[in-house]
């Protein structure tokens, strides 16, 4: 049975935003490693990012500002993986609604999805405006449209997201060219976990299977 509405994360799985995202969140909290970094994705991102929160540099609030517009205006520019706008076309086309899930805000979201112009492709795109709680979005996305939980299917980056789909009962897919590869995903058993994928072409046969 065809999956009816998928619901897609956005860095590391449409964009690859994870460096640039990688840099900037290195360069405020200059004690911490890459691979830190990755460990912050392992659960709820806003949570998790809260336990470094005293390896934060000091910064006013003109500074912090700053940042925020300076890492907005580079994101907006990163790049769709290979394959990813045909494939998002061909699933809108064959009548699939196509939602998006994503911890970024809407300065760092709305205009990389308006430049690359996919934004219409979307018919329900939630951010951390609307909550920091990937669970607490599942739910909003469950009764916007009254669906049965089998007719979902997320796509994620992160264990993380594994998680907290798995906690809201979301069947999942794990793509492994964004922040974590295959090795964390095979760290503890999620029964939402119904596949990983190593690229685009495969997820799209994952999917019309």
């Amino acid at each position: 049975m065809k999956r009816k509405i998928i619901i897609f994360d956005m860095d590391g799985v449409l964009f690859d935003s994870i460096p640039l995202a990688e840099e900037f969140y290195l360069k405020s909290h200059p004690e911490m490693t890459s691979k830190m970094y990755r460990e912050i994705h392992i659960g709820n991102f806003h949570e998790e990012t809260k336990k470094y929160s005293q390896l934060k540099k000091e910064e006013t609030e003109e500074e912090r500002n700053t940042r925020h517009l300076v890492y907005a205006e580079k994101k907006s520019t990163t790049p769709m993986f290979e394959g990813v706008l045909e494939f998002l076309n061909d699933l809108h086309k064959d009548g699939y609604l196509l939602v998006l899930n994503t911890n970024a805000y809407n300065r760092n979201s709305l205009p990389l999805l308006d430049k690359s112009g996919i934004t219409p492709l979307f018919d329900y795109i939630t951010t951390a405006e609307l909550s920091t709680s990937k669970v607490e979005k599942f739910k909003l996305i469950e009764d916007k449209y009254n669906a049965n939980k089998k007719d979902f299917l997320f796509i994620t980056d992160s264990l993380g997201d594994v998680k907290e789909a798995d906690v809201a009962g979301i069947p999942t897919v794990a793509v492994t060219w964004g922040v974590h590869d295959k090795s964390f995903f095979g760290r503890e058993k999620h029964d939402n976990l119904v596949g990983i994928v190593h690229s685009v072409k495969e997820l799209e046969n994952f999917i019309m299977k």
